[in-house]
């Protein structure tokens, strides 16, 4: 990975896939009703801190070279105040606060917002992946899970690297093909934090939302005949298209699927979903 909704129950989800890109409030909720029966477990076991070097997929361009390596730190109780303190249930200041906070430099370069605005989101999701490695170790805690299928509780210790990762095929390459309806190829890049940031902004109005995204992303339209439309007006593409075309961009993104990991419940044998977001990576915040 974040407007709030109304939380459904935890056995209302199935084997459904929510999309923090597409939907975030729904995903938000997902997160929240899956800790709604694990909460006064408390806060999960404290491993060993992990690594504080983070590998990112694209990372930052300076000078004609991509600089990929980052560092973060271990959190410090200072730290858990100044996040709790800018919460308020918005789990994107406390995500925003993390990375300010925890994230000590990528390319060498000391970490501010203007440098995190140029991230891709999934290298910002990795970063915050490698601040809770750091902090509370490799592994997350579950005591008294319930499965959606036969109710049983369940105790899981579920590894980091066992999260769903999508790597990008060339790291260095920013524009990208998406083919349309009628012959037309759409031109992209994929959404940074700066594009995060401004579709947040927006309430309560998706299409609003996708377009703006879309409006950032979108870099060129070529038509049948091999001319191109720089930046066209993506509220005249047609519906089909601009789902095509967010559908690219969720799938395409590089990092964590935190909200795709499930496990198998050994008692009933079935696949459960278990969406993974800040609210289970760093409990109590």
């Amino acid at each position: 990975m974040p407007e709030p909704i109304a939380l459904p129950d935890f056995d209302t989800f199935g084997s459904q896939t929510i999309s923090g890109l597409q939907n975030p409030e729904e995903a938000h909720a997902a997160t929240q009703a899956i800790l709604k029966d694990d909460r006064e477990s408390g806060r999960p076991r404290i491993d060993d801190p992990g690594d504080n070097h983070v590998t990112l997929e694209r990372g930052i361009l300076r000078d004609g070279t991509w600089y990929r390596d980052a560092e973060v730190r271990e959190l410090t109780g200072y730290d858990e105040e100044a996040i709790a303190s800018v919460g308020g249930g918005d789990p994107f200041k406390v995500f925003d606060t993390l990375l300010m906070r925890g994230v000590t430099s990528v390319g060498g370069e000391p970490m501010t917002r203007k440098l995190a605005g140029e991230l891709l989101i999934g290298d910002r999701e990795l970063l915050v992946m490698g601040i809770r490695r750091a902090t509370f170790g490799p592994n997350l805690e579950f005591e008294s899970l319930p499965c959606p299928n036969c109710g049983e509780l369940t105790d899981l210790n579920v590894p980091l690297d066992a999260v769903p990762f999508i790597h990008l095929e060339d790291p260095e390459r920013t524009e990208h093909e998406v083919r349309l309806r009628q012959g037309e190829t759409a031109i992209v890049r994929l959404p940074n934090g700066q594009d995060q940031t401004a579709v947040l902004g927006i309430k309560n109005n998706r299409a609003k939302q996708d377009s703006e995204i879309l409006s950032r992303c979108v870099l060129r339209l070529v038509r049948p005949d091999g001319t191109e439309v720089d930046r066209p007006p993506v509220q005249a593409i047609s519906m089909a298209d601009r789902r095509a075309i967010s559908d690219f961009l969720v799938q395409t993104q590089p990092g964590p699927r935190l909200l795709d990991f499930t496990w198998t419940h050994e008692m009933c044998g079935e696949e459960v979903p278990l969406p993974i977001s800040l609210a289970v990576l760093f409990r109590g915040l």
